[in-house]
């Protein structure tokens, strides 16, 4: 059992939550893949106590590396670690094909401080779309404009309906 000093300050505690959360094991699921053939980012520790600028380019890179590598058809994986009120959420993305040679983004989740199992979610169809979380029918935004990161976001097209998935 790790003992950690008690003069810590909170912006180091969290420092310290975070480095903790980052170096535990990758979920079992991706074990069997050889990350020599990924390309690699991160780790990224998106805290939405940040300021909104912050965690936006955080999630804006996050989300420019999977949508170009899944639409140029690479491969490629990070991890993401997010920071909210009630606790943090660690997720690992892998942009690969699947055996019938479709491209996917899988996704897989793990709550290290709940009741909560992981998820797995993956899709082999995605679009940006304007960046409302909160507007419905969602607005595609044509593969020919050029955006950067914070203006858009990804939606996997096969999550539907008003808890459509949104990275």
């Amino acid at each position: 059992m790790a003992i950690l000093p008690q003069n810590l300050v909170p912006s180091q505690f969290v420092i310290v939550a975070c480095l903790l959360i980052a170096s535990l094991p990758t979920l079992a699921a991706d074990q069997a893949r050889d990350l020599s053939q990924y390309d690699v980012t991160g780790p990224y520790n998106i805290g939405y106590g940040q300021p909104t600028a912050g965690y936006e380019r955080l999630e804006g890179q996050l989300r420019e590396f999977l949508w170009t590598h899944w639409r140029d058809h690479r491969r490629g994986t990070a991890v993401a670690t997010y920071q909210f009120v009630e606790g943090f959420v660690r997720t690992s993305y892998f942009v690969e094909p699947d055996k019938q040679g479709r491209w996917l983004i899988v996704e897989y989740t793990n709550y290290p401080y709940s009741h909560q199992r992981g998820s797995t979610f993956s899709c082999a169809e995605f679009e940006r779309v304007e960046p409302d979380r909160l507007h419905l029918p969602l607005v595609a935004i044509p593969n020919t404009e050029s955006r950067q990161a914070e203006m858009y976001l990804l939606h996997p097209i096969c999550s539907k309906g008003k808890n459509a998935k949104l990275w």
